[in-house]
């Protein structure tokens, strides 16, 4: 499923979308919503998105004539129009920005708004990006090390079987708070908090791994702030797939890490919904 509004950054997210469906068989969806319908004299509602979902039918069938395509216009705010259609086995893409956007903001408030209430996955793709000169390039996953979530892995996982690429599982540690406290005292029980992490993901991974034997894994893991450490980690990647967390009564908004990598990443970032602790539960 694709949101479709025209515009130009919009058409790096058509392509992502048809590229999807070429290499998983499923059907393309382009979702098209128009907020203010024109009602003709003879009672016509204009749509004024079907020319532009005709277009998208046609660049599916060029690129690949086996895509089977279904085009749905809601006359609604983008937001719950694609929500209401993506379910939690969909993939929903979404352009970083669209006809909304403005020069100021990096990212379209319809692209954060569905990242962060979206049963399904979604993936963020900004202007200009050719799935096509990325083919062979890693996919990236960066995980909490304290919080694991397998839904997160075996999205990045299948990613990575599916195209036969490395998949990067990055982690980091940030030390700052702990070392300002007291650099000395402090250094074994960071040692010791660092080789538990280490294990945990270990043990995360490995139950994938095992059903996965053909995918390449490197596990890299490094101090500091998350989002730089992915942002920097992405270059030459194909895609960034992060998590967030959701439970049964609503979605939470995105967190802090996947906020600033989603604004600033120069390649697609896939945001899956992760189930929510117990303690996320009862607060």
């Amino acid at each position: 499923m694709v949101g479709v509004d025209g515009s130009e950054p919009n058409r790096a997210a058509v392509a992502y979308a048809i590229a999807e469906a070429a290499a998983s068989g499923r059907p393309l969806v382009p979702v098209g919503a128009v907020q203010h319908p024109v009602r003709h004299h003879d009672g016509a509602v204009d749509g004024r998105g079907w020319p532009v979902l005709a277009e998208v039918e046609r660049q599916a069938v060029a690129a690949d004539p086996g895509i089977r395509t279904v085009s749905l216009i809601e006359f609604d705010h983008p937001v719950p129009a694609l929500l209401g259609y993506a379910d939690v086995e969909d993939l929903l893409v979404v352009g970083k920005r669209g006809l909304g956007g403005t020069r100021r903001f990096l990212v379209g408030s319809t692209a954060m708004r569905v990242a962060g209430r979206s049963l399904g996955t979604v993936v963020v793709v900004p202007p200009g990006w050719r799935p096509a000169e990325h083919l062979r390039e890693p996919v990236i996953v960066g995980v909490d090390p304290e919080s694991h979530c397998e839904p997160l892995l075996r999205a990045a996982f299948e990613r990575a079987r599916r195209d036969q690429v490395e998949l990067v599982v990055l982690h980091s540690v940030n030390l700052r708070p702990v070392l300002v406290w007291d650099p000395n005292l402090s250094t074994p029980f960071v040692r010791d908090g660092l080789d538990r992490s280490d294990v945990d993901l270990e043990a995360a991974i490995k139950p994938l791994r095992d059903h996965y034997p053909q995918v390449r894994v490197t596990i890299e893991r490094d101090r500091g702030r998350a989002a730089g450490i992915i942002l920097a980690r992405s270059v030459g990647a194909q895609l960034i797939v992060l998590g967030r967390r959701h439970d049964a009564r609503g979605t939470w908004g995105l967190g802090p890490v996947a906020r600033e990598v989603i604004h600033n990443a120069e390649v697609p970032v896939a945001v899956v919904p992760c189930p929510a602790e117990p303690d996320d539960r009862e607060r």
